[in-house]
């Protein structure tokens, strides 16, 4: 989806400058450095969290707002455009304004959101309320990300970048069984209450912890033709793929197209400005260049997964909501057995090698769910799960971490700016594509109830190669300094 710039790469003068050197940060204890990192990936957790947790609570709230589940859906899609669109601004605001003031500032506002969403009388005041919250969030994690890239060591980034990915890998499995439960316990009022006290945490930790960062002089004028085309084409996008996975019709298609010919137009406007929104000077890396492009097509794939299990459990095989609850532990239990082994793996086989054992993992751990029939035993579903969580685990942190690998710190900003701008795309197109697939499955299927959720997990597992054509083209040595591996050249 993101095409190498030439022009950056051959134009240097076109680029932001960055000649006059940054300043070194304030040299942290090990243990402030532990107590960052815990608040960033706790930030990181909720914000996730709040994109899944409400999905089987929908109903309920529907009910309450005097609307259908599926009207209400326009609340999740609200929150997830909303992030999409102003994430690619969170460099420039943390660099006008500090990131220690930000990050706090964020997450208050994304507290003080998430206690009026429990409030919500009505569906107009809830929509609102969650787009209020998307753009807390779209503050709070990039900045925070940024945070830890700038304060941590670099022997030590390969840590502190493989702990924060886990919340994107478990939060979105949890999520769903979790709402589930405080719904029926508690009330859906109490998804939102219980990010307040994490919340007022959390702004105390960052204004205590955060050590304060110096601003430019001359901070660069904000690049408002370049945010305007790029929030344009993410919500032509999403809104796109959102309608195409519910109506399938023209009018849909041609929305997507609009959303990806601005999003390419808005590429070749950062290419070219002399201070861009997002500075695309690291896509002339080339271990950060393949997290963009392949990795971007990956995640869509591999985010789809925990959203088509839970249907292919409960309508495809007749499943409870608690007993698909329950056999989706087994997701989850993977992720985190394979996280105690990537870094291991990583540092003895390097980072070309594993993305293309990965790649091929993760096809196979999403095109499996195909052969998820009526009848087949829930220890076998359990296994196959198991395996699937593992391979998402190995694949996302791999290229979680080879993104940032070759990345100075002073281009750390622009770099997390524009890959978490490519994950919530992916990720948010990743959940649409679902749902288009499964319709396409039910135009080919024999009208049993498991045969469109089955189809649909293999044109998303085929995303999963993508990564592996990147893989290829890799140096065979590409990122092995940063995991502390000796080239075998």
């Amino acid at each position: 989806m993101v095409p190498t710039i030439a022009s950056n790469e051959a134009s240097p003068t076109m680029s932001r400058d960055t000649t006059s050197p940054a300043p070194e940060p304030e040299a942290l204890s090990p243990l402030r450095l532990r107590l960052i990192m815990a608040l960033v990936t706790g930030a990181l957790f909720m914000e996730i969290l709040d994109a899944s947790i409400i999905i089987t609570a929908l109903p309920r709230m529907a009910r309450d707002f005097g609307t259908s589940a599926v009207g209400l859906n326009i609340g999740v899609t609200a929150y997830i455009l909303t992030l999409g669109i102003l994430i690619p601004a969170s460099g420039w605001v943390a660099e006008r304004f500090g990131a220690r003031r930000i990050f706090a500032i964020a997450i208050g506002l994304f507290t003080l959101a998430s206690a009026l969403c429990g409030q919500a009388s009505s569906l107009t005041e809830f929509v609102a309320l969650r787009v209020f919250q998307g753009a807390a969030g779209a503050m709070m994690v990039p900045v925070g990300q940024v945070i830890v890239l700038t304060c941590t060591p670099r022997d030590k980034l390969m840590v502190a970048m493989s702990n924060l990915i886990w919340p994107a890998l478990i939060a979105p499995v949890v999520g769903p069984p979790l709402g589930g439960f405080i719904t029926e316990h508690l009330g859906w009022n109490w998804i939102f209450y219980l990010n307040v006290p994490l919340g007022l945490i959390g702004l105390v930790g960052a204004w205590i912890l955060v050590p304060r960062t110096a601003r430019p002089d001359e901070p660069r004028r904000f690049d408002w033709p370049g945010f305007a085309i790029t929030a344009l084409g993410t919500f032509g996008l999403l809104a796109g793929l959102e309608l195409l996975g519910a109506t399938g019709n023209l009018a849909a298609l041609a929305l997507v197209a609009l959303g990806l010919a601005l999003l390419v137009l808005a590429l070749r406007h950062m290419a070219r400005a002399p201070n861009p929104m997002v500075g695309l000077d690291n896509l002339a890396i080339p271990t950060f260049r393949a997290t963009i492009r392949g990795g971007s097509l990956a995640r869509a794939g591999v985010a789809a997964s925990p959203f088509l299990v839970p249907l292919l459990l409960q309508v495809g095989l007749g499943y409870s909501p608690s007993e698909a609850g329950l056999i989706l532990i087994a997701l989850f239990a993977g992720n985190l057995a394979m996280k105690s082994v990537t870094t291991p793996v990583l540092r003895t086989f390097g980072y070309r090698r594993v993305l293309i054992g990965s790649s091929l993992a993760s096809f196979a751990g999403i095109a499996g769910g195909a052969l998820l029939a009526p009848g087949t035993p829930v220890t076998l579903i359990c296994a196959f799960l198991f395996f699937s969580g593992m391979t998402r685990s190995m694949h996302f942190t791999t290229l979680g971490t080879m993104a940032f690998s070759d990345i100075p710190k002073p281009q750390m900003s622009d770099a997390t700016s524009l890959f978490n701008t490519s994950i919530q795309l992916m990720m948010a197109s990743g959940i649409a594509l679902s749902a288009l697939a499964v319709k396409l499955g039910d135009t080919l299927g024999t009208g049993a109830p498991d045969v469109p959720y089955r189809l649909a997990f293999l044109p998303l597992s085929v995303l999963c190669l993508a990564t592996l054509v990147e893989a290829l083209r890799l140096p065979r040595d590409a990122g092995d300094s940063f995991v502390g591996r000796k080239s075998q050249a």
